[in-house]
């Protein structure tokens, strides 16, 4: 027997916001919303004017170049080297998180039940702290795949062990390296449990890339979409202050928009989702919400994602939506984004955070 429920997508201006960077109370967030069709819903607002990001050099800055995750410069050393995707621990007892505001794109998916996961990607990077790191799954490895990354994490399903392997990505697994490359935090440990405590940091991985001999040359296709040159809201009459991506009918996270600093600010459990090295609020210029098809495939609440194929989705930059499309040929080929008129995708210079939700959950029960 099958069971079947649809999900919704909200994306809405708001009428009035909290200091930006203060996060979204919990008083301010939607009441859970009854299952139906994907819906957008804007609410009236003035008009947002247009703001540049200001002047360019007329030269770019020795030493630096562009980074092809994010259009801001970087040193040239980390441009032309292999990112890193790290698997993060999302739950509750996993707050704050430690290094996340140092990546250069973040996936979000669901893993078991109502959590979902992070893979971050790392490129120019020297966070001391990284973590807490999870366990891999199948589908996450084509976030990494996305980039030509190394895949960082701490242990696996079946699953993810076999997608590692048979498509050929270089891993670095806790399970293999605990003690070395990772360590545990004593307070984490003893607080919330082992799954919840484990750490590593920029200088270790990199060190164990070099250690395993990997080859750490960043390959030419390396972005998965284009830069403006100058700040952009590619629909300007489609207003979106207040992102609500509904992973769960039990989890939905929000990125509200600042006009101060031209971010969004994320959301998570009913507050502020935090970077415990910086103190901040996790902020990231184009929220990306990718929308495929997921079957929880066993009663532990694993799930199959389909990350091969054709899809919609939406892109909030610049305090506005638009719809866009995503399509990959197979798990060899990257993710390909394409705005409303079918053109590579472009979006502001800044970090991006990538949502991947379901157009309608299933659930096979195992009779």
């Amino acid at each position: 027997m099958i069971k079947r429920f649809m999900m919704i997508l909200i994306v809405a201006g708001a009428l009035g916001l909290a200091a930006c960077g203060g996060g979204v109370q919990a008083d301010m967030l939607p009441a859970p919303m009854p299952t139906s069709t994907p819906l957008l819903i804007i609410s009236p607002m003035p008009p947002i004017p247009m703001m540049v990001q200001g002047d360019e050099p007329d030269t770019t800055p020795e030493g630096m170049t562009i980074s092809r995750l994010t259009g801001l410069y970087i040193c040239e050393e980390a441009a032309a080297r292999r990112p890193i995707a790290v698997v993060y621990n999302n739950e509750s007892r996993a707050m704050p998180q430690s290094g996340l505001m140092q990546a250069d794109i973040i996936y979000e998916v669901l893993a078991e039940g109502s959590i979902t996961r992070v893979v971050a990607i790392f490129q120019d990077f020297d966070a001391s702290m990284i973590g807490p790191v999870r366990s891999t799954r199948e589908y996450f490895t084509y976030f990494a795949l996305d980039h030509g990354a190394i895949m960082a994490h701490h242990g696996g399903s079946v699953g993810g062990y076999n997608a590692i392997r048979n498509r050929g990505i270089p891993a670095i697994d806790g399970m293999r390296f605990d003690g070395t490359v990772f360590w545990r935090d004593p307070e984490r440990r003893a607080s919330r449990g082992l799954e919840h405590s484990s750490y590593t940091s920029a200088q270790r991985l990199l060190d164990a890339a070099d250690d395993l001999d990997f080859d750490m040359d960043a390959r030419e296709d390396l972005g998965l979409f284009d830069f403006f040159e100058e700040l952009t809201a590619p629909a300007p009459q489609n207003l979106a202050h207040i992102v609500n991506v509904p992973f769960h009918s039990a989890n939905t996270t929000t990125f509200e928009y600042c006009p101060e600093t031209n971010l969004y600010y994320k959301s998570i459990f009913g507050g502020p989702h935090m970077d415990a090295e910086t103190e901040g609020q996790i902020a990231v210029t184009n929220v990306l919400v990718q929308i495929t098809s997921m079957t929880v495939i066993d009663n532990e609440g694993r799930r199959r994602v389909t990350m091969v194929g054709e899809g919609h989705g939406y892109l909030a930059t610049h305090g506005t939506y638009s719809r866009v499309t995503w399509r990959r040929d197979s798990a060899a080929e990257p993710t390909r984004w394409y705005d409303e008129h079918g053109q590579r995708l472009t979006v502001n210079a800044g970090r991006t955070w990538i949502s991947v939700i379901n157009n309608e959950p299933t659930f096979e029960e195992n009779n």
